[in-house]
């Protein structure tokens, strides 16, 4: 194993520094947060996230894209054009023009501070019973905030753009080193080796979310993340994976012949997951939903008779998954799946296929960007086409 070693040095090496979001950017966003609801303090926290790409971290988030940091007990009030932050650590420098304030005085400081008629809140229920208590006069709101956050986190600027950019070079390159290595007889743990590698050495040492790499029958279940089985010859490894940059997270799949060629049956499969994943493509334009993407690729799937399907972890010709979802601070971010597309958008069209019977699955993922005239494949150097893939990993045609 010492070429898989050597692999892993070379791609390790010359690690470029990781992008960031400057100061300003925070203040930027609270202000436009403040202008879309005047009239009334806003007060919103932070909580516990969970591992990488959990769709419970979503929400959280919140706290993140408004203060630039994570405190699980962190609180941000927004009142007459200033920012307080509560914090666990009141020692913690300013993200711009905030001031900071220590957690625990929070209570009396609200009592003392947010006399009002309306306050636009999103909160856990321990910090909402405390702002009851400091403004019992106030009519606090929840749903006006919540849905503005869920706005603003849906549109990307230039800034967020790019750090998904980098992310996702960081992820194009992994695939690049997958197709390198890849030979029967490795682990799953030894791709995710590879993966981590490129993640590094490109600049984006953080992971959007656990990587998927299934071999065989285990790319047939959704969201595997085991990484610890032998790979086989002569079948497929499927790979979900995302870098992730200053919390900006890329997720892009490819699946891969484990010998470097696909054989027949898995060169159909593969053709009519790529072609529905393209039909999707054509229609992803602002003023487009994700039904409308969903509806593209059904019609090639039925036209390909690939309209039965079987997941190695539920009932046969279960529920397909969703054709794709937003992509931001969370592999799921903010949006409820129904928004019609509007440019700054970024969203991942990700169509599969599964058989646990002949033993593999087959997911291709693509990210883009919603452009004013259509989409910009923002995946573009991970290679999806069958050529390319086999050209790339010619060299492990002999095992």
């Amino acid at each position: 194993m010492r070429w898989l070693l050597a692999l892993a040095v070379v791609l390790a090496q010359e690690a470029s520094a990781p992008l960031r979001l400057a100061p300003e950017e925070y203040p930027l966003r609270r202000a436009a947060l403040a202008k879309r609801l005047p009239g009334g303090p806003l007060v919103l926290d932070a909580g516990v996230l969970r591992e990488p790409g959990d769709d419970a971290n979503t929400a959280i988030l919140d706290f993140r894209y408004m203060a630039g940091f994570h405190d699980a007990e962190g609180l941000l009030v927004l009142k007459d054009g200033k920012a307080h932050v509560f914090v666990s650590d009141p020692k913690r420098p300013p993200q711009g023009d905030e001031e900071i304030h220590d957690i625990a005085l929070f209570p009396e400081w609200a009592a003392d501070r947010l006399a009002a008629k309306t306050i636009h809140a999103k909160l856990r229920p321990k910090n909402l019973d405390l702002l009851r208590k400091a403004a019992p006069g106030a009519e606090i709101e929840a749903g006006p905030l919540r849905d503005e956050l869920v706005r603003m986190r849906l549109v990307k600027n230039e800034a967020e753009v790019r750090l998904i950019r980098k992310a996702s070079e960081a992820t194009a390159a992994a695939f690049r080193g997958i197709m390198k290595g890849l030979r029967p007889r490795l682990s799953e743990k030894d791709i995710q080796g590879i993966v981590l590698s490129a993640f590094k050495a490109n600049g984006c040492p953080e992971t959007g979310f656990p990587p998927i790499l299934g071999a065989g029958k285990n790319g047939t279940i959704l969201h595997y993340r085991d990484n610890d089985s032998e790979i086989a010859g002569g079948t497929l490894l499927l790979c979900d994976i995302g870098a992730a940059c200053d919390g900006y997270s890329a997720d892009i799949t490819r699946t891969f012949p484990v010998s470097g060629r696909f054989d027949p049956d898995q060169r159909k499969h593969y053709q009519g997951v790529l072609d529905a994943l393209k039909a999707a493509e054509k229609v992803l334009r602002p003023g487009a939903t994700f039904g409308d993407l969903d509806r593209a690729a059904r019609a090639v799937f039925e036209e390909r008779g690939l309209k039965k399907w079987s997941y190695a972890h539920s009932k046969d010709f279960a529920v397909r998954h969703g054709i794709g979802h937003h992509v931001g601070l969370n592999v799921h971010d903010s949006g409820t799946g129904r928004e019609k597309f509007v440019p700054g958008m970024v969203v991942t069209i990700e169509p599969g296929w599964y058989d646990k019977d002949a033993g593999y699955g087959i997911r291709i993922e693509d990210l883009f960007l919603v452009t004013p005239d259509g989409c910009e494949r923002l995946s573009a150097a991970a290679p999806r086409e069958i050529e390319e893939i086999e050209q790339a990993m010619r060299p492990r045609r002999d095992y």
